[in-house]
């Protein structure tokens, strides 16, 4: 059960570092 999560963990930290650039990025 832990590789699911561990894969869930990593998706949603690339999802928000992305969105956090862009918000960077638009100001």
């Amino acid at each position: 059960a832990s590789i699911p999560v561990a894969i869930m963990f990593i998706f949603l930290q690339r999802y928000f570092v992305a969105g956090l650039t862009t918000g960077a990025v638009k100001g």
